[in-house]
Order: structure tokens, then C-alpha cells, then sequence
């Protein structure tokens, strides 16, 4: 009954939620994703001004989102739902990227301001524009957000990257605690820090890993045919692409659909936090970041990831979570042993990267419950946990980090449909 609750809370629930109210949008802003897609890739110039810029905050919301679970949360789809998985991650995506527009367009428009600086989020949002007696929602979502800060933020990350590198208790606890130096040297110097260190990081590491993955694909481009076809096959009739070892479709779409909101953090609403920090932002036009995030995130870097392991014509051992080694084992294919050191490497920035965009939204949570001296306090005790999170057990950090995300998803989704015409007005909004 638990693992049941466990795998609906995580997956099943937040998907339907996730489906029906991307829907719900997408007909009623006329299919705001189709229509302003290509405009979304244009609104990467950002607004000048002052302050932190679109481009930055951007940055800061991808680098939150594009953590390991690109690479290791791909693999473990695979692993425990499947190729078929992949196709439920690109639907969840296709929905997710009207959503994710919808809760930075509430952001912005709802962002309170506090000593020269913008604040805002689903707890701003819920608190502004609610009614009062709905208001205790935004400390609940906050009090969530808090932990689920900790687990989906930090530890899930910083956990996934050591795995990469070594087994080794000793090894692990060391770089738990230089992950942990680093993220509190740079989160110590403020939004402003955070956000540029995060601009030049970003885009360095998703051009690298890109042209990975590219190089495996292209070395087995008569593979490629047939990777897709067992993505599309699995999605439906899972047996007959894992040989019976996974049989049940629900399973299939839980984990897709959990990978893939745990991915793009779509629904999660943590975007609006980090968008509702630019100066100059304008509503509407920051909405169209949350097109073009969801689709690096998924449609790109998660699909890339899965092609690469299909294509490469590894052995996936299924419901066995593979970590990161069955990535390394792809691209062992082609770029040998080098792999898992280049990979290692690139999974330590993805996490360390994550985890720093990740303490914009505890900061804020932190703030929102108990004011500046709270903030100081999440400062000073959030880098300590990625010690925690490189030597804790991979099963239990992830499954309560997938619970915490499942969580603030229903509560954010619900939320969003209670302001949808509000919502509708804005992304509506020229």
C-alpha cells in the first residue's frame, strides 16, 4: 500500500494533474506552446536593464533543472520503465511547457518587492492572489518547498555525481565536503553571484554533454530507426521491447512521467522564483522562457541521452537503477575508457550547477517562512548536506525527493487552476 502511494504521489497523480491542466491551457490559450515556440528561442536576447537579467535568471532555472537527472534520471527511466518511458516524458513535456510558462507568468506578475528586489514564486503567488482564507496554502507549499529544497536540490544531486566517480566511502565524503565549500563560497555572495556564476557554467555544459552524445549517435546512426521504434512500442506494450521484463504500462508511464517532471521541474513552480528576480520582466514575455526550458530540458538533453543508450547497443539490465554507469557504458562505445572520467567530470558541474540554482529557491522559501534570519540560517546549513547526500543511500534520496516534487506539483497544478483565468489573461497578453 505504501509503495503504491508512494509511486501515485511520485508519478501517476502529478502526470494526469500535469496532463489535464496542460490541456486545460493549451486549448484555452490556443496551444500557447505551438503558437509562441519559435519566439521563445528569441526571447534568449532577454530585456536590458539593470540588475539580473532574463538570459541570467534563465540560466538559473535551467541549471536548477538541469541537473543529473538529464543523465543518471534518464538512464534509470530506462532501466526500471523501459525505451517506452521516454515517449511518456516527451507527452509530460509537451503539457509541462504551458505549464511552466503559466507559473513564471503568475510569478512575474504577482512578485512582491522587498528592499529594491523582486520576490516571487507559487508561495508569492498563492499569498497575493488567493483569497484570505486560502492563504495558509502558501506556507504550507513553502514549509514543502523547504525540504523538498534539501532532497530534489542538493542531496539527489550531489548524490548521483559521486556515484559517478567512486564507490569509496572516504572518496565520496570528500567530495561531498569540496562540493560543499564551493556552493557556499559562491551562494554567500547572493542572488546577483549566484545568477552570473550560473550564466557562465550553463551553457559550457550543455554544449559539451550535447556533443557527447551526438558523437555515439552518429557513430550508430543505423541504430537510430530503430531506437525510436522501441520507444513507441514500449510506450504501449512494454513487453515486447524489455522481453517481458517489464510488463505493466501504468509503470511505464509513472516513471516516464516522474523523470520527466522531475527533469524540467515543470508544475514544481520553483521557474517563477528565479524569473520573478529580473528587474525589467514583463509577464508575458517571460513566460515564453518556459517553452524553451522545458524543451532543452526534455525534448533535448533527456532525449539525446536516451538515443545515445539505445543506439549504443548496451545491455540494459531492467528494473535495476543503473546510476550513472549505464550512460558511461554508451559512451564507452565510442570514446573508450576516457568516458567515465569526461562523464564524472560533467556530472560533478551538473550537480554542483543544480545545486547552486536549487539554493535561489530555498532562499527564497527560507525568507518567506522566517524572515532574514531564516535565510542566513538555510545559507549556512544547505552546502553541509551535500556531504550528506554523497554518502547517504541513492534509493531512499531519490524516492523522497520524487515524493516531496509529486507533492508540490498537485498543490502547484491545483493552484494554477484556481488562478486559470488569470493565468489565461496574461499568457493571452501581447
Amino acid at each position: 500500500m505504501v509503495n503504491f502511494m508512494l509511486t501515485l504521489i511520485s508519478g501517476a497523480f502529478p502526470f494526469c494533474l500535469t496532463v489535464l491542466v496542460g490541456g486545460y491551457f493549451t486549448l484555452k490559450t490556443g496551444f500557447f506552446q505551438l503558437k509562441y515556440f519559435s519566439k521563445s528561442f528569441i526571447a534568449l536576447k532577454g530585456e536590458k536593464g539593470r540588475g539580473i537579467s532574463s538570459f541570467s535568471a534563465m540560466c538559473n532555472s535551467l541549471s536548477a533543472a538541469l541537473g543529473t537527472g538529464n543523465i543518471v534520471g534518464v538512464a534509470a527511466a530506462l532501466s526500471t520503465g523501459g525505451a517506452g518511458a521516454v515517449f511518456w516524458m516527451w507527452v509530460s513535456a509537451f503539457f509541462s511547457m504551458v505549464i511552466k510558462s503559466a507559473e513564471i507568468a503568475l510569478g512575474v506578475f504577482y512578485r512582491s518587492k522587498k528592499g529594491g528586489n523582486f520576490t516571487g514564486g507559487p508561495h508569492i503567488y498563492i499569498n497575493n492572489a488567493m483569497p484570505k482564507k486560502l492563504r495558509f496554502i502558501s506556507f504550507i507549499f513553502a514549509f514543502i518547498g523547504f525540504f523538498a529544497t534539501f532532497f530534489c536540490g542538493n542531496m539527489t544531486q550531489i548524490n548521483s555525481a559521486v556515484s559517478g566517480v567512486s564507490n569509496r566511502l572516504d572518496i565520496r565524503f570528500l567530495i561531498g565536503v569540496l562540493s560543499a565549500i564551493a556552493v557556499l563560497v559562491i551562494i554567500y555572495g547572493g542572488a546577483q553571484k549566484i545568477a552570473d556564476f550560473l550564466t557562465k557554467l550553463l551553457p559550457f555544459m550543455a554544449v559539451a554533454y550535447i556533443l557527447l552524445c551526438l558523437g555515439v549517435i552518429f557513430k550508430n546512426y543505423n541504430q537510430i530507426p530503430l531506437a525510436i521504434k522501441s520507444i513507441f512500442i514500449g510506450a504501449f506494450s512494454p513487453k515486447a521491447v524489455t522481453g517481458g521484463a517489464i510488463g505493466s504500462i501504468l509503470k511505464v508511464v509513472s516513471v516516464g512521467a516522474s523523470k520527466g517532471i522531475f527533469s524540467n521541474e515543470a508544475g514544481v513552480g520553483t521557474a517563477a522564483i528565479a524569473h520573478s528576480q529580473v528587474l525589467c520582466a514583463k509577464p508575458f514575455l517571460q513566460s515564453l522562457y518556459g517553452i524553451f526550458e522545458v524543451f532543452i530540458d526534455t525534448i533535448l538533453l533527456c532525449t539525446l541521452t536516451a538515443l545515445t543508450i539505445l543506439t549504443s547497443g548496451v545491455i540494459i539490465d531492467y528494473n535495476k537503477a543503473p546510476a550513472s554507469h549505464l550512460t558511461i557504458s554508451a559512451l564507452s562505445t565510442l570514446y573508450g575508457n576516457a568516458s567515465g572520467y569526461i562523464l564524472s567530470g560533467l556530472l560533478l558541474l551538473f550537480g554542483i550547477s543544480s545545486v547552486i540554482g536549487w539554493a535561489t529557491y530555498g532562499i527564497s522559501f527560507s525568507e518567506f517562512l522566517y524572515g532574514n534570519f531564516g535565510k542566513k540560517v538555510f545559507i549556512l546549513s544547505y552546502p553541509l548536506f551535500c556531504v550528506v547526500g554523497a554518502v547517504l543511500s541513492a534509493n531512499f534520496i531519490w524516492q523522497t525527493a520524487e515524493f516531496l516534487n509529486g507533492v508540490l506539483v498537485i498543490i502547484n497544478l491545483l493552484v494554477l487552476m484556481f488562478l486559470s483565468k488569470n493565468v489565461i489573461t496574461i499568457l493571452k497578453e501581447k
